[in-house]
């Protein structure tokens, strides 16, 4: 057991108090990555959705509880495993609780601080709501200070009893919370992440999480496992830097059963999952009651039984920190007197929060900002009272929580104290000198909140979590590491390689001492910040500017050199540094007693010079010079070797001139005295002979060549062979050396492992790895020539051709084609595709293409491609198109269609699949041939693509009608598909029909009535847009225009949204007759939730839509919001729609040319609607006919959904002269009913 001796500093004078105010809101922001936070919000909302959904459906149908009260603690469903077996959150509470020295913060708690939470707000997800008019919720820090965050309205025993510890005014004494002025904010922890995403990005900075799985409801890979709860936790906090998530360990500590394969196989450990495995939250232990001194130190602690031990699977120290919560007594939710004394790991983590809380508002107060989430968390670690074990363990973390020692560190911080919020960059040493106090132990530590690591859902792992891993080292002489967990129950200094939080404790120390923090290997986001915390440190220290002593220069290299020199106390230092050869210094800044210098030139000479400054602007002159040269440029290798050949070593290489017999080594030899040429594009065999002293074993071999002369086998193409293990002796491979390699003398490594494929730096058990060195050198003369290319064309239009072909193979590589039109050669690519463009339509042309390589042979010409241009269809249409029928069925060819210039690219004519998988179709409608957007990257998101037809001539039509099937099956963000038609040549555009988002794997016939557009020419034109997904691909095909009219039935749509249950729905349309027409259902195989678009075409005449559920429960609300609808497609008007009924719901409609119309019915109710309206198209009146007169009012809505006439039908007769031409629709509308018919205006 430690104690610690901290002078006390007490404030005489009041301190004003500040809390967040809504510029600090911002600033936070500022400082958060909000975008990301709401992409976050909305990603794990969706993915808690369906999570429970899913869950709610298994239960259904398992007759599982969705919630329940066991022991003592609230559960309720939350998922299934992947097996199938249920996963509840559980409410953390045992027996009782009690909390400790948070007071000593409070107004009159011995600090002489009133720190109560004013104007602060804590964030409390659980598993409801607490009274919002309970009287302790009321008092200094104002009435109703308790809210709710999420709308939801469950109240909660333990959600009141956990808000109580934090918040609590103390009308009851017994029951005063730890911030008794604070605010707090309630939620239900279905959608906590997604709740909480939100709220860091609005500035919150504490919630509580009272919550967890229980551990005898999951599987065994979960404990201690770092898996998707963990990641999604870190990945909050990491981009909210404020924001600090507090989590109860959970209570079962004596329960050492449910995890059948615990860590280190021991079972009184390892016991923490899902969130509480995160590596930037604070998990909070529970601890019996404390034993405390009138001055606030510890006596003595014990742990509660019930409480759950860590470490995680990586042997991270989990939990951080311990909290009481053994005796709690707080408020609850039946009444707004009502308390209750309960405890657990439930009671210790609000009390955490809440001390952490005022912690933040402490230093707000004092330093004017608050502190970032990992200096909050680093705070409380590195102030602890140690616990348990001496150091750090997987019972207590790191001890119990002393908030009056971290509010005295606060208070004396530039004294006694250091705290300093860094930023350490790629490749950065940071180093700062400290003077301790020669009385309390001097403690150094650094925290960050470290990027969201892989997941890993094995049984056990150890692969660290960690994404950036920096270190921290305390030196004066003597080098002192930071603590680490060396196994479940013990501890030691070292290098610790998985905690973001590091602490070293250098006990009696006196004098100056160098802290370095450093990192490993390349840093997440090329930097990170750290918090650094220092105690025990001199206060008052006296600076002298002295000019400091022992300066030198070691370690140089070619381009860096290491200058250190002994510390002046309390000073910082001036380094300038140059050439010898330069009359001008280079000066930099440094706060501790060595630096080193980056980016020298190499074989130079230079030299250096230090002093002293202080504070007040006082320095030492400089030191004499250090003179140091720079080495020359020097390769470093990565190591590598067998660490034993008494089994097997390599016998022989052989490799061009190289041929090297030897013996067993060490595991390793350098051979790099022995080399060969080898030249850029030629072919080489490498031939390896293995040695085996006994029995035969299976050897894997690589071979790298250092290509570019970089000191590394890490780049494209430097591993040249390798082979799986095998017992096959000798074995061989070949390799070509690749052009723009550096000529020069490289580095060639061989490695044979056994049983496996070696990697370049590999260290491993039995084998054997040997260096040597090759000359690389230009070629050697290529003459060989490159395959003749296949020449192919595609897009042909009345000026430009796309040409493409395959490509060419050659002994070294292709370099360029050549592409010619008859023998004049167009221009050269790298590429397999060429765009001819400037062609004259209806034109006959000849092309060709050839490839080169670097040698400059020329390929055989491809096979000559002849072909013609296609006819102008006329700028001002009069070639237009005047004989019908019309039939396009893109047949290999685009016809007469052409491809726009002013969209982002272009159709593609396809026979068979799309290229893409889960989109397109898998072959035409007619013939073999069809048209389709091909929506793979480049061409999303957002990317249009326009197909133009040729010029109709209507005019001698008295009716005319189109079709065409459509195909558009992918994902339901795959944009949509317009057709448009142009009276004016193409100036302007109007719907005419249009689809978007995925309408199943399926062609679907689509038919326009064009007798709108009899007597003039028209243009037409499919206007694509791809959506945010590549599964995207549109198609057509089968393009008809007649001059008859449209068909006797109606195109209509029914759009099915399903509940949690498809299998339960099922529909059907019955004639007057009775007759069953169309049919659907059930649908087992639809997911749960999705939406189902089915195309009808209804013959004109009256109907009965009745929808079904087997359940008797409808498909809406009570699991999940289902719906349906029946619209008309050629105006969208509704046929039919709902979604909350019991067994059925029926709906009567009539459908034909004039009118639709609907209504939901009781059996024998059934009511009729009549219209006829005449003539349309119109000019300049309409005559209408209404069976219902009370229908009288009427809109008319152009084709973008906008109102430009209506009025109230006083005659038979509306005036239409003033609507330009083109497709409306009437609706004509009572109270409950409403008729729409499509008007066109000549």
């Amino acid at each position: 057991m430690k104690h610690y001796l901290l002078p006390v500093f007490i404030l005489l004078f009041g301190l004003s108090l500040q809390a967040q105010t809504p510029q600090q809101k911002q600033q936070i922001r500022q400082k958060s990555n909000v975008p990301q936070l709401l992409t976050l919000s909305d990603t794990y909302k969706t993915k808690k959705a369906a999570a429970k959904q899913k869950a709610l459906a298994m239960a259904k149908q398992n007759n599982w509880p969705v919630t329940l009260e066991k022991n003592g603690a609230f559960m309720e469903l939350q998922m299934v495993t992947d097996d199938g077996k249920p996963i509840y959150f559980t409410t953390y509470n045992a027996d009782a609780a009690r909390s400790t020295r948070t007071n000593f913060l409070h107004s009159g708690g011995g600090l002489g601080l009133n720190v109560e939470g004013q104007n602060m707000t804590a964030h409390v997800w659980d598993s409801g709501l607490a009274l919002a008019s309970h009287q302790e919720y009321d008092g200094p820090g104002g009435n109703n200070r308790f809210s709710v965050g999420d709308g939801t309205s469950t109240l909660n025993y333990h959600s009141a009893h956990v808000t109580g510890t934090i918040i609590s005014s103390g009308v009851d004494p017994q029951a005063k919370g730890m911030a008794p002025q604070a605010s707090a904010v309630g939620y239900d922890w279905d959608y906590d992440t997604s709740e909480a995403s939100t709220a860091a990005g609005n500035g919150m900075m504490i919630s509580n999480h009272s919550y967890g799985y229980g551990a005898s409801n999951i599987p065994d890979q979960w404990f201690g496992a770092y898996r998707s709860d963990a990641h999604d936790w870190d990945e909050i906090m990491y981009n909210a830097p404020y924001y600090l998530m507090v989590v109860a360990a959970g209570n079962d500590g004596g329960n050492g059963w449910a995890n059948g394969s615990p860590l280190d196989g021991n079972s009184g450990y390892d016991k923490l999952s899902g969130h509480a495995t995160a590596k930037n939250n604070m998990v909070v232990a529970n601890a019996q009651d404390a034993s405390i001194d009138s001055n606030g130190n510890l006596n003595s602690v014990s742990i509660n039984s019930s409480s759950s031990q860590g470490p995680t699977d990586d042997y991270r120290i989990k939990p951080d920190i311990t909290g009481n919560g053994t005796g709690v007594y707080s408020t609850y939710e039946s009444s707004s007197t009502a308390y209750s004394s309960i405890s657990g790991t439930s009671m210790a983590s609000p009390n955490v929060a809440g001390s952490l809380l005022i912690l933040q508002q402490h230093y707000n107060n004092v330093k004017g900002s608050f502190m970032y989430a990992a200096t909050l968390k680093g705070l409380a670690l590195h102030t602890a009272d140690d616990a348990g074990s001496t150091g750090p363990d997987a019972v207590f973390g790191w001890g119990l929580l002393n908030t009056k020692r971290a509010a005295e560190t606060i208070t004396n911080e530039g004294t006694e104290s250091l705290i300093s919020e860094l930023t350490l960059s790629q490749g950065q040493t940071y180093t700062i000198d400290v003077t301790s106090d020669g009385i309390n132990d001097l403690m150094a530590s650094i925290s960050w909140t470290d990027p969201a690591g892989t997941e890993n859902s094995s049984t056990n792992s150890s692969t660290p979590a960690l994404v950036n891993d920096l270190d921290i080292r305390v030196s004066n002489g003597t080098t002192y590491y930071p603590y680490k967990l060396t196994s479940i129950t013990t501890n030691d200094t070292g290098d610790n390689l998985v905690d973001p939080f590091e602490r070293v404790d250098v006990s009696n120390a006196s004098g100056v001492y160098t802290i370095t923090v450093t990192h490993k290997g390349s840093l997440s986001g090329g930097s990170q910040k750290f918090s650094l915390i220092v105690t025990g440190l001199a206060n008052n220290v006296t600076c002298n500017a002295t000019t400091p002593t022992n300066f030198n220069a070691t370690n140089v290299s070619d381009t860096t050199a290491q200058l250190s020199w002994n510390a002046v106390a309390g000073a910082t230092y001036d380094l300038r540094y140059k050439k010898t050869s330069d009359s001008s210094w280079q000066t930099q800044g440094v706060t501790g007693s060595s630096f080193t210098l980056t980016g020298l030139t190499t074989e130079t000479a230079y030299e250096a010079q230090i002093r002293s400054k202080c504070s007040d602007g006082s320095t030492s002159s400089y030191t004499s010079s250090v003179n140091f040269t720079t080495l020359a440029f020097q390769l470093n290798y990565c190591a590598s070797q067998g660490n034993s050949v008494n089994d097997e070593y390599i016998q022989r290489v052989q490799l061009n001139l190289i041929d090297n017999s030897s013996g067993a080594s060490s595991g390793y030899t350098d051979f790099t005295n022995i080399s060969t040429p080898l030249a850029q594009g030629e072919t080489y065999t490498i031939t390896i002979t293995p040695k085996w002293t006994g029995s035969t074993y299976k050897e894997g071999y690589a071979v790298w060549i250092d290509y570019n002369h970089d000191g590394d086998f890490d780049d494209a193409d430097e591993a040249v062979w390798t082979k799986s293990a095998s017992t096959t002796s000798p074995v061989s491979g070949t390799f070509t050396v690749p052009q723009g390699t550096v000529l020069t003398d490289t580095r060639m490594r061989v490695s044979m492992k056994y049983n496996g494929t070696p990697t370049s730096c590999e260290t491993f058990n039995y084998g054997e790895v040997e260096d040597y060195t090759v000359s690389l050198t230009g070629s050697t003369g290529d003459t060989e020539a490159p395959t003749a290319p296949t020449l192919s064309y595609n897009n042909l239009t009345t000026n430009s051709v796309d040409l493409s072909w395959t490509g060419s193979t050659d002994n070294v590589a292709v370099t360029e084609y050549n592409v010619y039109q008859g023998t004049t050669l167009l221009g050269s690519t790298t590429n397999t595709e060429y765009q001819v463009t400037g062609l004259t339509p209806d034109t006959a042309y000849s092309f060709k293409v050839n490839a080169l390589d670097a040698a400059g042979n020329t390929s055989p010409d491809s096979n000559t491609l002849n072909l013609t241009t296609l006819s102008n269809p006329g700028g001002d249409c009069t070639d237009a198109i005047s004989v019908y029928p019309y039939n396009e069925g893109f047949e290999n060819t685009f016809g007469l269609w052409t491809q726009s210039n002013a969209d982002d690219f272009d159709w593609t004519l396809k026979s068979g699949s799309t290229p893409s998988t889960g989109t397109g179709p898998s072959g035409a409608t007619e013939g073999s041939y069809y048209v389709y957007m091909e929506s793979s990257s480049p061409n999303y998101s957002n990317k249009q693509a326009i197909l133009n037809s040729p010029c109709f001539d209507l005019s001698a039509l008295t009716q005319a009608n189109l079709s065409f099937k459509y195909h558009m099956y992918g994902k339901s963000t795959m944009g949509s598909l317009t057709l448009e038609v142009s009276t004016d040549n193409g100036s302007t555009w109007a719907h005419v029909w249009s689809k978007s988002g995925n309408q199943g794997n399926d062609w679907f016939n689509a038919n326009i009535d064009l007798s709108g557009y009899t007597g003039g020419t028209i243009q037409l034109r499919f206007n694509g847009m791809t959506g945010t997904t590549w599964q995207g691909d549109m198609a057509i095909d089968a393009f008809k225009i007649t001059d008859s009219a449209a068909s006797g039935c109606v195109a209509a749509t029914l759009s099915i949204t399903f509940d949690n249950y498809p299998e339960e729905t099922s529909w059907e349309i019955t004639s007057e007759s009775g007759s069953v027409v169309f049919s659907g259902g059930t649908y087992g195989s639809q997911p749960d939730g999705s939406t189902l678009e089915i195309p009808l075409c209804i013959e004109a005449g009256c109907y009965t839509f009745t929808i079904k559920d087997s359940y008797g429960d409808g498909m809406c609300c009570s699991y999940g919001n289902g719906s349906y609808t029946l619209s008309r497609e050629s105006d969208g008007s509704v046929l039919a729609s709902g979604g909350s009924f019991g067994s059925s719901e029926a709906t009567d409609f009539c459908l034909n040319t004039y009118y639709n119309a609907y209504t939901t019915y009781a059996q024998n109710d059934q009511v009729m609607q009549d219209l006829v309206m005449y003539p349309n198209p119109a000019t300049d009146y309409i005559q209408v006919v209404l069976k219902d007169t009370r229908m009288s009012h009427y809109t008319i809505t152009n084709t973008f959904g906008q109102v430009v006439q209506q009025g109230d039908l006083s005659s038979n007769t509306i005036n239409v002269s003033k609507l330009s031409s083109g497709v409306y629709v009437i609706n004509f509308n009572s109270d409950k009913k409403v008729l729409s018919e499509k008007l066109m205006i000549k």
